[in-house]
């Protein structure tokens, strides 16, 4: 079995308006009435931010066994009218590793079975603000960090999987994430106070809870291409079902937001071409494999409601993997 190592990664997001953000920070307008004027363009409803994942991304798989450490950053406004508003800044560190075992059925049938452990933990300040706390936040934005509170979660988790696949044509998998993964959220008073004095700045009691589990379900073609082997390397269509289990909540999700088609055409064993659809929301995207780098760029929509089409953001993902 192939081993692969990912010494650093580096993706980019930019979600929703994000750049008409920066562009009115960066030209100076800051009064009050071009920033109603931005605000009132979009119904006073904004989800905008920047979500990087990396530089810290290595890992390791080969054999059936892997294991990584990663690190993700997000910065994310969301502006559900004028008086609700909340900034959210947080940071991840992942722990992961597993093992999968490969089990031949004859006639080019196989099926592997998986488990994955992890440890984690994120920092966040989550802020409810209002409009003109939310202004006068631009003259000063260290203050989102320094005088918010602070909510520090902490965790160990287990996911299972399951891939059945005939000559590497067409492939279907299961996947249950986070079957079981408890969690401790202790809050405190700042960052700057948490540093400077974890115990002292404690706030209220610790919250134990376990993350809500996800049970996806997919399912891969590769179809022979005769002819048109000699210009394309490969051709591969996918469907997939995201979180089964929330068709069971009270209030679930528009089932058609969680159903996703993908294709993806691979030539001069160089470029992947992508388009698909997802959340209801059309997507596309490239990438270019340069041997020692991948790189990869994508557009593409997230629905933040439960309906399609109720409160749809686009996305652009830029990304360097090596």
């Amino acid at each position: 079995m192939p081993m692969t190592y990912s010494v650093a990664d580096l993706g980019i997001q930019a979600i929703g308006p994000v750049f008409d953000i920066a562009d009115l920070i960066l030209s100076g307008a800051s009064s009050q009435s071009d920033i109603l004027g931005f605000l009132s363009k979009n119904a006073y409803k904004i989800y905008a931010g920047v979500d990087a994942s990396g530089p810290i991304a290595c890992g390791f798989t080969g054999g059936g066994l892997g294991f990584g450490l990663f690190n993700r950053t997000k910065l994310i406004l969301n502006m559900s009218s004028i008086n609700s508003i909340r900034i959210t800044a947080a940071e991840d560190l992942l722990l992961s590793g597993g093992y999968a075992h490969r089990f031949d059925l004859g006639g080019g049938h196989q099926l592997s079975a998986g488990f994955g452990a992890k440890g984690f933990a994120r920092g966040e300040v989550s802020p409810s603000l209002g409009i003109l706390e939310a202004m006068s936040l631009l003259s000063n934005p260290a203050s989102l960090i320094s005088d918010s509170d602070f909510t520090l979660t902490t965790g160990v988790g287990c996911d299972l999987g399951l891939r059945w696949d005939w000559q590497e044509r067409v492939a279907a998998g299961l996947v249950y994430r986070d079957a079981y993964s408890p969690a401790i959220a202790t809050n405190y008073s700042g960052v700057t106070s948490f540093i400077a004095d974890s115990a002292g700045s404690k706030v209220g009691e610790s919250i134990y809870e376990t993350l809500p589990s996800s049970l996806d379900l997919g399912f891969m073609w590769s179809p022979e291409l005769g002819l048109l082997s000699q210009v394309i390397d490969s051709l591969v269509i996918a469907l997939d079902y995201e979180d089964i289990l929330d068709l069971f909540k009270p209030i679930p999700r528009n089932p058609i937001l969680n159903a996703s088609l993908g294709v993806e055409v691979r030539v001069l064993e160089i470029v992947s071409l992508r388009a698909g659809i997802a959340d209801a929301l059309l997507s596309a995207g490239m990438g270019l494999d340069l041997t020692v780098c991948t790189v990869n760029l994508s557009v593409f929509g997230t629905e933040l409601g439960i309906d399609p089409g109720q409160r749809p953001c686009y996305n652009l993902l830029v990304d360097f993997d090596f």
